[in-house]
């Protein structure tokens, strides 16, 4: 964690941190490995706790929300290009059950599931792969992507503004409780959208 630490306080202050918070971020969107959400909430808390105003904090979520576009665009292209649903594991009954399933609920309302899938663990990977095998075209793609994107990074520049000087004494222990809180807020919406999407399948199958 020291190491990690310092590198952070490095690139804090220099034009290198944005574009490192976008490479990471673009990468992420097939390295689900990499610690994506943590290097933005602990940079944020640093801007944020910093002397440069309003405006390193928007370059931040103007340079994650770029990254992750362009990520999702890749993704999206390799998806396509390798035709995900013609895979023989892809094509399996239950596996094409529930493909039909996402693909109805994801081309009726991409943006909100982009967006929950952006707070879930590999919910960025699952529905930029769902988006593209869904046949959606690209211009909505980008649009959900986007939208979805802009929500997660002021999320996380959102949680450092919000810790306020905790932020800046703990920042490590910050971007720990925002991973988890953004895990948490992620399922709990989950669970809201599926007992409301069964709800309103009971009220339609009772008609």
């Amino acid at each position: 964690m020291d190491a990690a630490e310092q590198v952070v306080l490095q690139l804090v202050g220099t034009p290198w941190a944005f574009l490192v918070v976008g490479l990471v971020l673009a990468v992420g969107s097939i390295a689900v490995f990499l610690p994506s959400q943590a290097m933005v909430v602990a940079i944020g808390t640093l801007l944020v706790g910093g002397d440069g105003g309003l405006l390193p904090v928007l370059l931040l979520v103007v340079a994650a929300t770029i990254g992750m576009v362009l990520g999702d665009l890749a993704l999206y292209r390799l998806a396509r290009s390798v035709d995900l649903g013609s895979k023989s594991w892809f094509a399996r009954p239950k596996v094409r059950k529930a493909r039909e399933s996402i693909d109805e609920r994801y081309r009726a309302a991409p943006g909100r599931i982009a967006v929950l899938g952006r707070f879930i663990p590999m919910g960025r990977l699952t529905t930029n792969l769902v988006g593209a095998d869904s046949g959606l075209d690209l211009r909505r793609f980008l649009l959900s992507c986007a939208l979805a994107d802009v929500v997660w990074a002021a999320y996380c520049v959102g949680i450092a503004a919000a810790t306020g000087h905790w932020s800046r004494e703990q920042p490590f222990l910050v971007t720990v409780l925002a991973v988890v809180a953004s895990i948490l807020l992620g399922l709990g919406i989950s669970a809201i959208e599926k007992a409301v999407r069964r709800r309103s399948e009971a009220a339609a199958a009772a008609v």
